[in-house]
């Protein structure tokens, strides 16, 4: 009999082409049944760019994994962090299209772990409130500290400083020209970050306050691409985190009191007028069982130390020498004196203790900072402590002066508790503002807690 034939290949060869065919649908079918995502992350570009990967690639090191890898999906925006198991490749997504993306997908169930570099707002909050007080310490993580960086091109010299009301006018195009500030003739270009983040957000509530982003400004998703753009243009202006900065100039700001610059210290004690708070919000029983460890390590030793490598500031404590610069309306030339005294040869602490509002309650980071602290004291023996307590100007000055103490005196407590005893307890009331006033921004930064070791 004659042997039939198929086309071009013969039966045998077909039947081996088939169950290599099948082979390979086999292991593609179990490879993605073996692919688990245990960990969803939504929100900031700030953070999610180059800290949260970093802080996956750890986690995922902690479980277990052989190795890691990421995988951008989109540059700079979603990230896929895999981790090679024995059984499995487990996978953490990251999504950073901006801080408000940060709440939308804890709301709509497609996240387990909100970033943001801003605060949540109070409707944000409320839309959330299925998932618990999204400002209790157990749902609000304060994982770094940043300072958002005026930059200028470096070979920009019309100025090196720059006050708050200057600022707004030159981003609501009310400055336009370089020459407006002592500079050359040449049109200003400003560069800012989209309506979704919270670098801008940030920058809105700080500085612009109502005043509207002039429409020629260039935005940008990324924060890269940003700072990349005023590298390239000597007229450009723009705003910025800490990180991003690069090759370009930093201004120092003022907001009602001295002009500072951005630095590891000013930023961590949240003295620099532009410094902001960096929030990982979970709901504050997580369904997920990766969320809690996954915040626990970020907020420990490793996780700070990676905040730390991306160029964010860390929530460790540090101590610095600082020259006390005297400005606004001096009220009690006594009180006034006896802190200058105080402080003298003292070192600062860059962790000033802040409260919710003009309560007597510590703030999320506050209550983590005491552990902190306590670390510090004991591992470099201090052998005075001097606590000053600040509030902002509430127009009486007895009742200024009697919140600092109230909010010095808790803290005098917390320490007490803890087996140390403060050498001296100072109210300043509204001296030395750092900020202005007529800003809540402004009066949260004036209220707080000083505090100085020898």
């Amino acid at each position: 009999m004659k042997k039939k034939t198929g086309g071009f290949f013969s039966d045998g060869t077909k039947l081996v082409l088939a169950v290599c065919i099948a082979a390979v649908f086999s292991v593609q079918m179990v490879s993605a049944q073996d692919r688990e995502t245990i960990l969803r992350l939504h929100g900031s570009n700030t953070i999610g760019a180059q800290v949260a990967p970093a802080l996956a690639e750890a986690y995922l090191k902690q479980l277990g994994a052989s190795s890691v890898q990421q995988v951008e999906t989109i540059p700079g925006v979603e990230t896929l962090v895999e981790g090679h198991f024995p059984q499995t490749i487990k996978v953490i997504a990251i999504q950073a299209h901006g801080s408000s993306t940060a709440f939308k997908g804890l709301k709509e169930g497609l996240c387990d772990i909100g970033m943001s570099s801003r605060k949540i707002k109070a409707d944000e909050g409320e839309t959330l409130a299925s998932l618990g007080n999204m400002t209790s310490n157990a749902s609000e993580h304060v994982l770094a500290l940043d300072g958002l960086a005026i930059i200028v091109n470096a070979a920009n010299n019309s100025t090196n400083r720059i006050d708050f009301p200057t600022l707004a006018d030159i981003f609501s195009g009310t400055i336009t020209n370089w020459s407006q500030l002592g500079g050359p003739n040449a049109a200003i270009k400003i560069h800012a970050r989209d309506e979704q983040s919270g670098t801008y957000d940030t920058f809105k509530s700080l500085v612009l306050g109502k005043k509207t982003l002039d429409s020629s400004a260039k935005r940008y998703e990324s924060s890269e691409a940003l700072s990349d753009a005023v590298n390239a243009d000597a007229h450009a202006i723009g705003f910025i985190g800490l990180p991003y900065i690069k090759y370009n100039k930093a201004l120092a700001i003022s907001d009602g009191g001295p002009a500072i610059r951005p630095t590891v210290f000013t930023v961590a004690s949240e003295d620099y007028p532009v410094s902001r708070r960096l929030y990982l919000y979970t709901p504050a029983t997580p369904s997920n069982s990766h969320t809690q460890p996954f915040i626990a390590l970020a907020l420990g030793k490793l996780g700070q130390d990676i905040v730390r490598q991306n160029k964010f500031i860390d929530l460790g404590v540090s101590a610095e020498e600082v020259k006390v610069e005297v400005t606004g309306n001096t009220h009690n030339y006594q009180t006034l004196y006896k802190y200058l005294n105080a402080v003298r040869g003292a070192k600062r602490l860059s962790s000033s203790f802040r409260f919710k509002g003009e309560t007597l309650e510590l703030d999320n980071r506050a209550l983590r900072d005491l552990d902190r602290l306590l670390e510090y004291l004991m591992d470099n023996r201090v052998k005075e402590i001097l606590l000053a307590g600040f509030s902002e100007d509430q127009g009486e000055y007895a009742k200024s002066l009697g919140l600092s103490c109230k909010q010095a005196g808790v803290l005098q407590e917390e320490l007490l508790s803890r087996g140390i005893r403060a050498s001296e307890v100072l109210c300043l009331g509204q001296e030395l503002p750092l900020a202005s006033n007529a800003t809540e921004a402004g009066r949260e930064k004036n209220r707080r807690v000083e505090i100085w070791v020898k």
